[in-house]
């Protein structure tokens, strides 16, 4: 349990695929039930050192999912080492920056642990709360080694 937000953050289990395609419903309403089952089931497969891979949100243990992020690591020619978190869909009681909040320490552990310097988070345009609550972010010292959470803005959801 993330204590700062109440939320649980993990990767994306078996168990969960299925729970979780109404959450990818909400974001990309012309996704097959199909497609999100293919790409879930690669995306469980997170590659050498969790390079890659899906984190659900959750409000308690035993709950379904309430968020869900995809992320990857690649280099990049000005950071280093990145892990890009996008694909972000919340769909809480709450409010969708509590669940980017508890995803974000997962996030930046992930990065770390990968070998990265830096985490891309990518945001849809059409979400500016979630936009300003980034941008109060900056360098997080508590990593061993200097980390800084890129903010970028998607133009298109679908």
């Amino acid at each position: 349990m993330n204590p700062d937000t109440g939320f649980v953050v993990g990767l994306l289990r078996p168990e969960d695929v299925a729970l979780a395609y109404p959450l990818v419903r909400t974001a990309y309403p012309a996704m097959a039930r199909g497609t999100w089952m293919r790409l879930a089931r690669r995306a469980m497969r997170t590659g050498p050192h969790g390079r890659q891979g899906i984190l659900v949100a959750r409000h308690g243990p035993a709950c379904r999912p309430c968020g869900l992020i995809s992320f990857h690591c690649d280099p990049d020619m000005r950071h280093g080492r990145v892990l890009t978190a996008e694909h972000f869909v919340a769909l809480t009681f709450g409010e969708a920056g509590s669940v980017l909040d508890a995803f974000l320490p997962a996030l930046e552990n992930m990065a770390c642990e990968a070998g990265c310097g830096s985490a891309r988070v990518v945001l849809p345009g059409d979400q500016p709360a979630l936009l300003a609550r980034m941008a109060t972010r900056g360098r997080d010292m508590a990593h061993p080694m200097p980390f800084r959470t890129l903010i970028e803005i998607s133009q298109n959801m679908a």
